[in-house]
């Protein structure tokens, strides 16, 4: 009998899970736990950040990116890809911009259809999500707009 080969994650695959099983483990206790639901929330906003990047990525280099996943949370790989300030500051932006894009439509359509808990938490975790990424730190989208990255 021929033992099966181990299971490798290909090199240029295009989602890569960074520690899988802690990664699994602490993301199924947190929904386990996660009566109110904004952690389900969170992780929307977050892919819709991350969303935004990938549409820009899409728009400026025309190749296929690679995201990493965490347990710190979701990152777009860049390949050792230079890009020119100009176009590497609007790649950092398409993120928070669409954070905040989807907080000012929430506010519309919950004005105009009534205000619901969900709605509320959606706008709130798009305005802080798409804030909390404008900060000028290493690791977040603010660094690279800001910060001499």
């Amino acid at each position: 009998m021929i033992p099966p080969k181990p299971w490798k994650t290909r090199p240029d695959a295009p989602v890569r899970l960074r520690a899988p099983l802690v990664t699994l483990f602490l993301l199924a206790l947190s929904l386990l736990y996660d009566h109110t639901g904004i952690l389900r929330w969170g992780l929307l906003c977050a892919a819709l950040h991350e969303t935004g990047h990938l549409v820009a990525w899409g728009v400026l280099v025309r190749r296929m990116p690679r995201l990493e996943v965490s347990a710190l949370g979701i990152c777009l790989c860049m390949r050792g890809l230079g890009l020119p300030p100009a176009r590497e500051k609007l790649l950092a932006a398409a993120g928070p911009v669409t954070n905040l894009v989807l907080c000012m439509a929430g506010v519309w359509a919950m004005d105009r259809w009534g205000y619901t808990y969900n709605g509320c938490w959606f706008v709130s975790a798009n305005l802080l999500l798409g804030l909390f990424n404008l900060l000028p730190l290493p690791g977040l989208d603010g660094a690279r707009l800001f910060g001499n990255f």
